[in-house]
Formats: structure tokens, sequence, C-alpha cells
């Protein structure tokens, strides 16, 4: 991947070692950093790991209170029932990032 431009930004086992092997740099490159910042999270925060998971939440979230699918049945009906939904969405996220707490 590394060869052909593309960064994997897939945190590796937590008991991964430095291989030393021609192929492995950014596996070497990638544990390196796990183990001079102490956290795995100090890679997750560099490279935006989960952010996919925080995009699924919200869209979660939106289908959750507003449903699954539109109402109406009608072309210019749900052009309109869109609009409504995407200025309550842009309310939503006027308000900020949702925080996620975890029931116990």
């Amino acid at each position: 991947l590394s060869k052909n431009g593309i960064t994997p930004v897939i945190p590796p086992p937590s008991h991964a070692t430095v291989l030393n092997k021609e192929n492995s740099t950014w596996h070497d490159k990638i544990v390196s950093y796990i183990k001079e910042k102490g956290t795995v999270y100090a890679f997750h925060k560099k490279y935006d790991y989960g952010i996919r998971s925080k995009v699924e939440a919200q869209f979660s979230r939106i289908k959750r209170c507003i449903g699954p699918s539109l109402m109406t049945q009608k072309i210019e009906s749900q052009k309109v029932e869109m609009v409504i939904i995407a200025n309550i969405i842009n309310l939503w996220n006027s308000f900020g990032m949702a925080n996620s707490v975890k029931n116990v």
C-alpha cells in the first residue's frame, strides 16, 4: 500500500513488535509510534481513527428520531420533506457534536 501512495490506518494488535523487514516499514513506524507515546489512543488521535463509527452513530440517531424512510409518496412532497429533514439536521448540528454515553 505504501508504495502506491496509500496510507493504511489500521492499528496493530497490542502485542505487535517491530519486524525490521523490507516490506514492514509502515507497520514498524506505527508500532514504534505507539510504544513511544505509550498508548494506542495516540495513534487513533493522530490518524482520526474511528471517525466512521461516529458518522454511523449520527445516522443511527437521525433514523431513530425521524424514521428510516420518507412519509410522503409523491415526488414533490418528498422534496419538501427532504428540505425539512435537512433543516432539522442542520439545527441539531448547530448544537455541536453529540456525546455518547455507555449504559452500564
